[in-house]
């Protein structure tokens, strides 16, 4: 699996990388311990553009030791978000901060379903999927079609450190809704895209939403 930390990258993995570049720092997990002074490492000298982390148990199992402790370093976060198309073939974009990006938000308590799923569950992920879209969009109409693969990312607020998953859903919509965008989250434009316009959104997002779309749009 792959973390972004703005454009540098963090990869699990449980072979070593035979040509392992100069941009590339290299661990073998032993323990939580050294696992953390290398992501320090990471952190403070910005020429590691990727930090490879190989553990022999992570190609057995996704939760691994690694991963486990690797978790521990920051609060853990969970969003849900879609990319949504409609009728004429065209993508939902919203623009933030100076860049492109697809709904997504936090899930959040009013997400779980009255029966108490968990927060993972994936009920929980398509509510809050749902309610982020309209809520950024201003669309009322948008229906789930299936789950895509996730993404995650690494941000910082202040002195804290925020590991967050996204969980992405294939959605589409009505064009004929009027669209609004959520200017109190720093939103001020919602665009329908068509597919030949999204290679000059790719220049203008996020490494980890560029993957996404790259991987299922293309």
């Amino acid at each position: 699996m792959k973390i972004y930390l703005k454009d540098r990258t963090i990869t699990f993995t449980g072979n070593k990388p035979e040509c392992p570049a100069i941009t590339d720092l290299v661990v073998e997990f032993r323990s939580a311990g050294e696992l953390q002074s290398a992501w320090e490492d990471f952190k403070r000298f910005e020429k590691f553009l990727n930090f490879i982390i190989i553990d022999p148990e992570y190609s057995k199992q996704k939760s691994a030791g690694s991963f486990k402790s690797f978790v521990t370093f920051f609060t853990f976060l969970q969003a849900a978000g879609g990319i949504v198309k409609n009728e004429n073939g065209e993508f939902l974009f919203i623009h933030r901060f100076g860049l492109w990006d697809l709904p997504k938000g936090k899930i959040d308590k009013k997400d779980i379903p009255g029966n108490g799923c968990s927060i993972s569950d994936s009920q929980t992920a398509r509510a809050a999927a749902i309610r982020e879209v309209k809520e950024e969009t201003g669309i009322q109409t948008v229906v789930i079609m299936r789950e895509l693969p996730s993404t995650w990312h690494i941000y910082t607020t202040g002195e804290r450190w925020f590991l967050k998953k996204t969980r992405w859903f294939d959605m589409e919509a009505d064009s004929g809704q009027t669209l609004k965008p959520q200017t109190s989250e720093g939103i001020f434009l919602v665009k329908w895209t068509p597919p030949n316009a999204i290679h000059c959104i790719l220049s203008h997002t996020y490494a980890s939403i560029r993957e996404l779309l790259v991987e299922v749009i293309f």
